[in-house]
Protein backbone atom coordinates (compact mmCIF):
# COMPACT_ATOMS: atom_id res chain seq x y z
CA UNK A 1 0.00 0.00 0.00
CA UNK A 2 3.36 2.54 0.83
CA UNK A 3 4.68 1.81 -2.54
CA UNK A 4 1.42 2.39 -4.10
CA UNK A 5 1.15 5.28 -2.53
CA UNK A 6 4.33 6.38 -3.05
CA UNK A 7 4.24 5.61 -7.17
CA UNK A 8 0.99 7.10 -7.16
CA UNK A 9 2.62 10.71 -5.65
CA UNK A 10 5.27 10.11 -7.85
CA UNK A 11 3.40 10.44 -11.12
CA UNK A 12 1.41 13.16 -9.61
CA UNK A 13 4.93 15.02 -9.24
CA UNK A 14 6.13 14.15 -12.91
CA UNK A 15 2.73 15.33 -14.33
CA UNK A 16 2.95 18.92 -12.69
CA UNK A 17 6.51 19.46 -14.28
CA UNK A 18 5.44 18.64 -17.80
CA UNK A 19 5.09 21.41 -20.14
CA UNK A 20 5.59 21.90 -24.14
CA UNK A 21 9.71 22.52 -24.57
CA UNK A 22 10.87 24.76 -26.87
CA UNK A 23 14.46 25.32 -27.30
CA UNK A 24 15.29 26.21 -23.10
CA UNK A 25 12.38 27.21 -21.94
CA UNK A 26 8.88 25.20 -21.25
CA UNK A 27 5.54 26.33 -22.15
CA UNK A 28 2.62 25.33 -19.28
CA UNK A 29 -1.13 25.04 -20.02
CA UNK A 30 -3.50 26.52 -17.23
CA UNK A 31 -5.53 23.34 -16.12
CA UNK A 32 -3.63 20.80 -18.35
CA UNK A 33 0.22 21.71 -17.07
CA UNK A 34 -0.75 23.92 -13.98
CA UNK A 35 -3.56 23.15 -11.46
CA UNK A 36 -5.81 26.02 -9.72
CA UNK A 37 -4.38 26.75 -6.47
CA UNK A 38 -7.46 29.35 -4.78
CA UNK A 39 -5.72 30.59 -2.03
CA UNK A 40 -2.69 31.76 -4.26
CA UNK A 41 -5.40 33.03 -7.11
CA UNK A 42 -7.57 35.19 -4.73
CA UNK A 43 -4.01 36.52 -3.27
CA UNK A 44 -3.20 37.74 -7.04
CA UNK A 45 -6.49 39.13 -7.41
CA UNK A 46 -6.13 41.47 -4.80
CA UNK A 47 -2.34 42.08 -4.10
CA UNK A 48 -1.14 41.91 -7.96
CA UNK A 49 -3.70 44.50 -8.99
CA UNK A 50 -3.76 46.48 -5.90
CA UNK A 51 -0.28 46.87 -6.21
CA UNK A 52 0.22 48.02 -9.82
CA UNK A 53 -2.37 50.53 -9.38
CA UNK A 54 0.24 52.48 -7.83
CA UNK A 55 2.08 53.25 -11.10
CA UNK A 56 -0.99 54.77 -12.46
CA UNK A 57 -0.47 58.22 -10.40
CA UNK A 58 3.42 58.09 -11.36
CA UNK A 59 2.38 57.47 -15.44
CA UNK A 60 -0.09 60.22 -14.90
CA UNK A 61 2.17 62.85 -12.70
CA UNK A 62 5.65 62.57 -14.94
CA UNK A 63 4.30 61.25 -18.34
CA UNK A 64 1.57 63.13 -19.20
CA UNK A 65 -1.36 60.10 -19.15
CA UNK A 66 -4.55 60.11 -18.26
CA UNK A 67 -5.58 58.08 -15.59
CA UNK A 68 -7.71 55.92 -18.26
CA UNK A 69 -4.44 55.59 -20.53
CA UNK A 70 -2.53 54.76 -17.38
CA UNK A 71 -4.75 51.78 -16.66
CA UNK A 72 -4.83 50.63 -20.58
CA UNK A 73 -1.05 50.81 -20.80
CA UNK A 74 -0.79 48.45 -16.91
CA UNK A 75 -3.63 46.19 -18.72
CA UNK A 76 -0.72 45.93 -21.44
CA UNK A 77 2.08 45.33 -19.05
CA UNK A 78 0.79 43.28 -16.88
CA UNK A 79 -0.32 40.90 -19.42
CA UNK A 80 3.00 40.88 -20.73
CA UNK A 81 4.28 39.98 -17.68
CA UNK A 82 1.93 37.16 -17.00
CA UNK A 83 1.99 35.74 -20.00
CA UNK A 84 5.43 35.49 -20.04
CA UNK A 85 5.41 32.78 -17.27
CA UNK A 86 3.46 30.49 -19.02
CA UNK A 87 5.61 31.15 -22.28
CA UNK A 88 8.64 30.83 -20.41
CA UNK A 89 8.14 28.56 -17.61
CA UNK A 90 10.62 30.13 -15.08
CA UNK A 91 9.94 29.13 -11.08
CA UNK A 92 10.35 32.82 -10.07
CA UNK A 93 7.03 35.23 -9.19
CA UNK A 94 7.75 37.98 -11.74
CA UNK A 95 7.84 41.38 -11.18
CA UNK A 96 9.59 44.49 -11.30
CA UNK A 97 13.00 45.44 -10.78
CA UNK A 98 11.64 47.49 -7.41
CA UNK A 99 15.08 48.68 -6.72
CA UNK A 100 16.16 50.02 -10.28
CA UNK A 101 12.73 52.47 -10.35
CA UNK A 102 13.88 55.26 -8.05
CA UNK A 103 17.02 55.83 -10.14
CA UNK A 104 15.13 55.35 -13.56
CA UNK A 105 12.52 57.72 -12.54
CA UNK A 106 15.04 60.70 -11.46
CA UNK A 107 17.20 59.95 -14.57
CA UNK A 108 14.05 60.18 -16.87
CA UNK A 109 12.37 63.16 -15.52
CA UNK A 110 15.72 65.30 -14.34
CA UNK A 111 16.69 64.34 -18.13
CA UNK A 112 13.99 64.31 -20.59
CA UNK A 113 10.85 66.64 -21.34
CA UNK A 114 7.20 65.37 -20.48
CA UNK A 115 6.19 63.70 -23.81
CA UNK A 116 7.67 61.29 -26.15
CA UNK A 117 10.79 61.55 -25.30
CA UNK A 118 10.27 60.08 -21.76
CA UNK A 119 8.68 56.64 -23.46
CA UNK A 120 11.48 56.74 -25.90
CA UNK A 121 14.04 56.51 -22.88
CA UNK A 122 12.32 53.39 -20.94
CA UNK A 123 12.06 51.78 -24.49
CA UNK A 124 15.89 52.42 -24.92
CA UNK A 125 16.39 50.88 -21.49
CA UNK A 126 14.32 48.12 -21.76
CA UNK A 127 16.40 46.98 -25.50
CA UNK A 128 19.51 47.86 -23.43
CA UNK A 129 18.82 45.40 -20.52
CA UNK A 130 17.89 42.42 -22.99
CA UNK A 131 20.80 43.05 -24.93
CA UNK A 132 23.29 42.80 -21.96
CA UNK A 133 20.99 39.60 -20.54
CA UNK A 134 21.32 37.93 -23.84
CA UNK A 135 25.22 38.50 -24.51
CA UNK A 136 25.96 37.46 -21.14
CA UNK A 137 23.48 34.44 -20.90
CA UNK A 138 25.01 33.00 -24.68
CA UNK A 139 28.52 34.26 -23.50
CA UNK A 140 28.74 32.17 -20.48
CA UNK A 141 29.59 34.68 -18.53
CA UNK A 142 26.97 34.65 -16.10
CA UNK A 143 27.73 31.30 -15.23
CA UNK A 144 31.31 32.59 -14.45
CA UNK A 145 29.97 35.12 -12.47
CA UNK A 146 27.67 32.89 -9.89
CA UNK A 147 30.28 30.50 -9.34
CA UNK A 148 32.56 32.94 -8.19
CA UNK A 149 29.95 34.63 -6.49
CA UNK A 150 31.15 34.88 -2.62
CA UNK A 151 29.19 33.88 0.08
CA UNK A 152 29.76 37.31 1.70
CA UNK A 153 28.62 39.00 -1.32
CA UNK A 154 25.77 37.01 -1.81
CA UNK A 155 24.25 37.30 0.99
CA UNK A 156 25.14 41.21 1.02
CA UNK A 157 22.66 41.42 -1.94
CA UNK A 158 20.17 40.03 -0.10
CA UNK A 159 20.42 42.21 2.89
CA UNK A 160 20.56 45.35 0.80
CA UNK A 161 17.49 44.25 -0.63
CA UNK A 162 16.18 44.55 2.43
CA UNK A 163 17.18 47.51 3.97
CA UNK A 164 16.19 49.34 0.73
CA UNK A 165 12.75 48.14 1.19
CA UNK A 166 12.52 49.21 5.08
CA UNK A 167 14.20 52.07 3.70
CA UNK A 168 11.41 52.75 1.82
CA UNK A 169 8.83 51.87 4.00
CA UNK A 170 9.97 53.20 7.37
CA UNK A 171 11.77 56.29 6.22
CA UNK A 172 10.84 57.86 2.34
CA UNK A 173 7.23 56.67 2.52
CA UNK A 174 6.71 57.29 6.34
CA UNK A 175 4.03 59.80 5.01
CA UNK A 176 1.43 56.36 4.66
CA UNK A 177 1.95 55.73 8.70
CA UNK A 178 1.59 59.24 9.24
CA UNK A 179 -1.64 59.69 7.27
CA UNK A 180 -2.98 56.15 7.52
CA UNK A 181 -1.44 55.17 11.23
CA UNK A 182 -4.23 52.78 12.27
CA UNK A 183 -5.26 50.95 8.68
CA UNK A 184 -1.47 50.86 7.85
CA UNK A 185 -0.17 49.30 11.08
CA UNK A 186 -2.96 46.97 11.44
CA UNK A 187 -2.04 45.90 7.83
CA UNK A 188 1.58 45.35 8.69
CA UNK A 189 1.10 43.82 11.96
CA UNK A 190 -1.62 41.03 10.56
CA UNK A 191 0.65 40.14 7.28
CA UNK A 192 3.62 39.44 9.69
CA UNK A 193 1.63 37.39 12.38
CA UNK A 194 -0.09 35.11 9.43
CA UNK A 195 3.24 34.99 7.14
CA UNK A 196 6.66 34.63 9.71
CA UNK A 197 5.06 34.45 13.32
CA UNK A 198 6.38 31.18 14.87
CA UNK A 199 3.57 31.10 17.62
CA UNK A 200 1.30 31.47 14.61
CA UNK A 201 2.39 28.74 12.62
CA UNK A 202 2.41 26.29 15.68
CA UNK A 203 -1.08 26.93 16.12
CA UNK A 204 -1.95 25.95 12.42
CA UNK A 205 -1.12 22.48 13.01
CA UNK A 206 -4.13 22.66 15.44
CA UNK A 207 -6.85 25.20 13.75
CA UNK A 208 -7.71 24.26 10.65
CA UNK A 209 -9.50 27.47 9.93
CA UNK A 210 -6.13 29.48 10.80
CA UNK A 211 -4.16 27.35 8.46
CA UNK A 212 -6.97 27.81 6.16
CA UNK A 213 -6.54 31.96 6.54
CA UNK A 214 -2.82 32.18 6.94
CA UNK A 215 -2.88 30.31 3.49
CA UNK A 216 -4.04 33.47 1.53
CA UNK A 217 -0.95 35.23 2.55
CA UNK A 218 -0.93 38.92 2.03
CA UNK A 219 -4.82 38.98 1.56
CA UNK A 220 -5.98 39.23 5.33
CA UNK A 221 -3.71 41.89 6.05
CA UNK A 222 -4.93 43.75 3.34
CA UNK A 223 -8.32 43.32 4.36
CA UNK A 224 -7.96 43.98 7.75
CA UNK A 225 -6.47 47.69 6.68
CA UNK A 226 -9.65 47.99 4.30
CA UNK A 227 -12.08 47.27 7.15
CA UNK A 228 -9.98 49.16 9.78
CA UNK A 229 -9.32 52.19 7.55
CA UNK A 230 -13.06 52.86 6.88
CA UNK A 231 -14.11 52.51 10.47
CA UNK A 232 -11.33 55.09 11.43
CA UNK A 233 -12.17 57.21 9.08
CA UNK A 234 -8.53 56.79 6.98
CA UNK A 235 -9.50 55.10 3.90
CA UNK A 236 -13.14 56.52 1.88
CA UNK A 237 -14.92 54.37 -1.06
CA UNK A 238 -16.16 55.52 -3.95
CA UNK A 239 -17.33 52.70 -6.56
CA UNK A 240 -17.88 53.17 -10.01
CA UNK A 241 -19.87 50.62 -11.70
CA UNK A 242 -19.77 48.49 -15.15
CA UNK A 243 -16.74 47.53 -17.61
CA UNK A 244 -13.58 49.45 -18.23
CA UNK A 245 -12.88 49.90 -21.86
CA UNK A 246 -9.03 50.48 -22.22
CA UNK A 247 -8.14 52.95 -24.91
CA UNK A 248 -5.30 50.57 -26.07
CA UNK A 249 -5.09 52.13 -29.38
CA UNK A 250 -4.71 56.15 -27.96
CA UNK A 251 -2.71 54.69 -25.66
CA UNK A 252 0.26 52.88 -27.86
CA UNK A 253 -0.02 56.07 -30.29
CA UNK A 254 1.44 58.01 -27.36
CA UNK A 255 3.91 55.29 -25.88
CA UNK A 256 5.24 52.51 -28.51
CA UNK A 257 8.22 53.29 -30.75
CA UNK A 258 6.11 52.58 -33.65
CA UNK A 259 4.14 55.89 -33.19
CA UNK A 260 6.50 57.81 -31.45
CA UNK A 261 9.77 57.11 -33.18
CA UNK A 262 12.62 54.84 -32.05
CA UNK A 263 15.12 56.59 -29.16
CA UNK A 264 18.29 57.83 -31.45
CA UNK A 265 21.68 55.86 -30.90
CA UNK A 266 22.86 58.92 -28.07
CA UNK A 267 19.43 57.79 -26.32
CA UNK A 268 21.19 53.92 -25.86
CA UNK A 269 24.82 55.85 -24.93
CA UNK A 270 22.81 58.10 -22.55
CA UNK A 271 21.13 54.92 -20.26
CA UNK A 272 23.56 52.41 -20.88
CA UNK A 273 24.90 52.35 -17.35
CA UNK A 274 21.41 52.75 -15.80
CA UNK A 275 20.83 49.39 -17.85
CA UNK A 276 24.20 47.84 -16.35
CA UNK A 277 23.21 49.10 -12.50
CA UNK A 278 19.55 47.19 -13.48
CA UNK A 279 21.26 43.72 -14.66
CA UNK A 280 23.63 43.92 -11.42
CA UNK A 281 19.94 44.18 -9.27
CA UNK A 282 18.60 41.30 -11.99
CA UNK A 283 21.44 39.29 -10.90
CA UNK A 284 20.64 39.78 -7.31
CA UNK A 285 16.90 39.15 -8.04
CA UNK A 286 17.47 35.69 -9.11
CA UNK A 287 20.53 35.06 -6.20
CA UNK A 288 17.61 36.04 -3.84
CA UNK A 289 14.72 34.11 -5.78
CA UNK A 290 17.23 30.83 -6.25
CA UNK A 291 18.07 30.72 -2.08
CA UNK A 292 14.21 31.10 -0.96
CA UNK A 293 13.40 28.36 -3.46
CA UNK A 294 17.23 26.47 -2.32
CA UNK A 295 16.02 26.94 1.81
CA UNK A 296 12.51 25.13 0.86
CA UNK A 297 13.61 22.83 -1.37
CA UNK A 298 14.33 19.74 1.02
CA UNK A 299 10.56 20.07 2.18
CA UNK A 300 9.38 19.64 -1.11
CA UNK A 301 11.36 16.35 -2.76
CA UNK A 302 8.28 15.93 -4.29
CA UNK A 303 8.70 18.10 -6.88
CA UNK A 304 12.43 19.48 -8.26
CA UNK A 305 13.02 22.82 -8.76
CA UNK A 306 15.37 23.29 -11.88
CA UNK A 307 16.79 27.40 -12.17
CA UNK A 308 19.17 28.58 -14.60
CA UNK A 309 20.28 32.38 -14.44
CA UNK A 310 21.35 31.82 -17.80
CA UNK A 311 17.70 30.72 -19.35
CA UNK A 312 16.64 33.70 -16.83
CA UNK A 313 18.31 35.93 -18.76
CA UNK A 314 17.16 34.56 -22.16
CA UNK A 315 13.39 35.25 -20.64
CA UNK A 316 13.66 38.47 -19.22
CA UNK A 317 15.91 39.63 -22.50
CA UNK A 318 12.82 38.44 -24.62
CA UNK A 319 10.09 39.98 -22.12
CA UNK A 320 12.01 43.21 -22.30
CA UNK A 321 12.26 43.04 -26.05
CA UNK A 322 8.46 42.40 -26.34
CA UNK A 323 7.56 45.06 -23.54
CA UNK A 324 9.86 47.77 -25.49
CA UNK A 325 7.53 48.01 -28.40
CA UNK A 326 4.01 47.42 -26.61
CA UNK A 327 4.32 48.79 -22.79
CA UNK A 328 7.79 50.46 -22.36
CA UNK A 329 7.21 50.78 -18.60
CA UNK A 330 10.59 50.32 -17.59
CA UNK A 331 11.65 48.16 -15.05
CA UNK A 332 8.36 46.74 -15.08
CA UNK A 333 9.45 43.32 -16.87
CA UNK A 334 12.00 42.59 -14.16
CA UNK A 335 12.48 38.75 -12.41
CA UNK A 336 11.05 38.54 -9.07
CA UNK A 337 8.54 39.85 -7.19
CA UNK A 338 10.30 39.56 -3.88
CA UNK A 339 7.11 39.72 -1.16
CA UNK A 340 5.37 37.19 -3.44
CA UNK A 341 7.69 34.78 -4.21
CA UNK A 342 8.61 34.65 -0.49
CA UNK A 343 4.80 34.37 0.35
CA UNK A 344 4.42 31.42 -2.54
CA UNK A 345 7.19 29.31 -1.29
CA UNK A 346 5.76 29.86 2.08
CA UNK A 347 2.61 28.16 0.96
CA UNK A 348 4.48 25.64 -1.40
CA UNK A 349 6.64 24.22 1.41
CA UNK A 350 4.08 23.18 3.44
CA UNK A 351 3.30 20.50 1.35
CA UNK A 352 1.35 19.30 -1.82
CA UNK A 353 -2.13 19.24 0.22
CA UNK A 354 -1.44 23.02 0.05
CA UNK A 355 0.13 23.58 -3.17
CA UNK A 356 0.64 20.58 -6.11
CA UNK A 357 3.62 22.46 -7.62
CA UNK A 358 5.42 25.22 -7.58
CA UNK A 359 4.26 27.17 -11.12
CA UNK A 360 1.16 25.75 -10.20
CA UNK A 361 1.25 28.30 -7.24
CA UNK A 362 2.57 30.93 -9.26
CA UNK A 363 0.47 30.57 -12.09
CA UNK A 364 -2.71 30.68 -10.01
CA UNK A 365 -1.35 34.11 -8.24
CA UNK A 366 -0.99 35.55 -11.79
CA UNK A 367 -4.27 34.66 -13.09
CA UNK A 368 -2.91 32.31 -15.34
CA UNK A 369 -1.57 34.88 -17.83
CA UNK A 370 -5.08 36.93 -18.35
CA UNK A 371 -5.27 40.25 -15.84
CA UNK A 372 -8.81 40.49 -16.62
CA UNK A 373 -9.49 42.32 -13.49
CA UNK A 374 -8.05 45.01 -14.67
CA UNK A 375 -11.19 45.63 -17.21
CA UNK A 376 -13.91 45.60 -14.12
CA UNK A 377 -14.44 49.46 -12.45
CA UNK A 378 -15.68 48.04 -9.26
CA UNK A 379 -12.26 46.53 -8.88
CA UNK A 380 -10.41 49.18 -9.94
CA UNK A 381 -12.40 51.86 -7.87
CA UNK A 382 -12.13 49.56 -5.18
CA UNK A 383 -8.58 48.95 -5.06
CA UNK A 384 -6.96 53.00 -5.93
CA UNK A 385 -8.08 54.09 -2.34
CA UNK A 386 -5.82 51.35 -0.48
CA UNK A 387 -3.47 50.67 -3.37
CA UNK A 388 -0.17 52.27 -1.35
CA UNK A 389 -0.79 50.06 1.57
CA UNK A 390 -0.48 47.12 -0.88
CA UNK A 391 2.92 48.27 -2.16
CA UNK A 392 3.67 49.03 1.71
CA UNK A 393 3.06 45.24 2.51
CA UNK A 394 4.74 43.77 -0.42
CA UNK A 395 7.96 45.99 0.79
CA UNK A 396 7.71 44.88 4.25
CA UNK A 397 7.42 41.55 3.40
CA UNK A 398 10.43 41.39 1.03
CA UNK A 399 12.04 42.68 3.67
CA UNK A 400 11.69 40.08 6.26
CA UNK A 401 12.01 37.38 3.74
CA UNK A 402 15.27 38.62 2.75
CA UNK A 403 16.48 38.65 6.02
CA UNK A 404 15.38 34.85 6.92
CA UNK A 405 17.67 34.08 3.62
CA UNK A 406 20.42 35.53 3.78
CA UNK A 407 21.09 35.08 7.31
CA UNK A 408 21.42 31.73 7.27
CA UNK A 409 24.30 31.82 4.38
CA UNK A 410 26.94 33.63 6.11
CA UNK A 411 28.92 31.08 9.01
CA UNK A 412 31.39 33.52 9.83
CA UNK A 413 31.46 36.76 12.16
CA UNK A 414 33.79 38.62 9.45
CA UNK A 415 31.61 37.61 6.76
CA UNK A 416 28.61 38.72 8.71
CA UNK A 417 29.60 42.12 9.19
CA UNK A 418 30.79 42.71 5.40
CA UNK A 419 27.61 41.68 4.54
CA UNK A 420 25.73 43.43 6.00
CA UNK A 421 28.12 46.80 5.11
CA UNK A 422 27.47 45.98 1.56
CA UNK A 423 24.43 45.61 1.74
CA UNK A 424 23.38 49.26 3.54
CA UNK A 425 25.88 50.48 0.76
CA UNK A 426 23.66 48.74 -1.99
CA UNK A 427 20.71 50.42 -0.51
CA UNK A 428 22.11 53.98 0.42
CA UNK A 429 24.42 54.48 -2.39
CA UNK A 430 24.92 54.08 -5.67
CA UNK A 431 25.54 50.47 -6.92
CA UNK A 432 29.40 51.21 -8.51
CA UNK A 433 30.18 52.79 -4.76
CA UNK A 434 28.73 49.78 -3.45
CA UNK A 435 30.16 47.65 -5.59
CA UNK A 436 33.98 49.38 -5.06
CA UNK A 437 33.04 48.86 -1.20
CA UNK A 438 32.09 45.66 -1.88
CA UNK A 439 35.51 44.51 -3.34
CA UNK A 440 37.29 46.31 -0.85
CA UNK A 441 35.55 44.59 1.46
CA UNK A 442 35.73 40.96 0.45
CA UNK A 443 39.38 41.01 -0.79
CA UNK A 444 41.16 43.06 2.09
CA UNK A 445 39.01 42.92 4.81
CA UNK A 446 37.10 38.94 4.25
CA UNK A 447 40.33 37.92 2.35
CA UNK A 448 37.78 36.01 -0.45
CA UNK A 449 40.48 35.83 -2.58
CA UNK A 450 39.39 34.11 -6.16
CA UNK A 451 42.46 31.10 -5.51
CA UNK A 452 42.23 30.79 -2.00
CA UNK A 453 38.47 30.36 -1.96
CA UNK A 454 37.64 28.93 -5.40
CA UNK A 455 36.22 25.47 -3.99
CA UNK A 456 34.32 27.06 -1.42
CA UNK A 457 32.39 29.70 -3.61
CA UNK A 458 31.82 26.74 -6.13
CA UNK A 459 30.34 24.53 -3.36
CA UNK A 460 28.45 28.09 -1.73
CA UNK A 461 26.85 29.69 -4.85
CA UNK A 462 23.67 28.97 -6.19
CA UNK A 463 23.30 25.66 -8.31
CA UNK A 464 22.82 25.97 -11.64
CA UNK A 465 22.08 23.52 -14.49
CA UNK A 466 25.42 22.92 -16.79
Amino acid sequence: MDQSNSTDTSLDASASQRGWRWGPFTFRVPFLHLKFVPSQFVQGVVVASGTSLIMAPVLIGYFGLSFEESLALLLLANTILCASFLLFGEPFAPGMLTPAFPLVLTFIVGGYPEGPERFQVMTALSLSLAAIATVFSLSGLSQRLMRALPVALKAGIIFGAAISALDRVFVKDIALFQSHPVSATTALVVALLFTFSAPVQMLRARHKWLDSLCSLGLLPGFVAAAVVGVIAGEIHFDIRWGLFIPPVTETLAKVSPFSIGWPPLSMYVDVLPLAFVAYVILFGDFVTGSEMIRSAQPARGDDPIDADFGRSQLAVAARNGISAVLAPLFPYQGLLWTGVHAVIIQTWRRGRDKMADLHSGIGSYYGFGLPLIYLCWPWISLIKPIMAIALMLTLALTAFACILVAAPLVKKPLEMVCALVIGYMLAMFDVWTALAAAVFLLICINGSLPRRNRSAEVAGAVQTPE
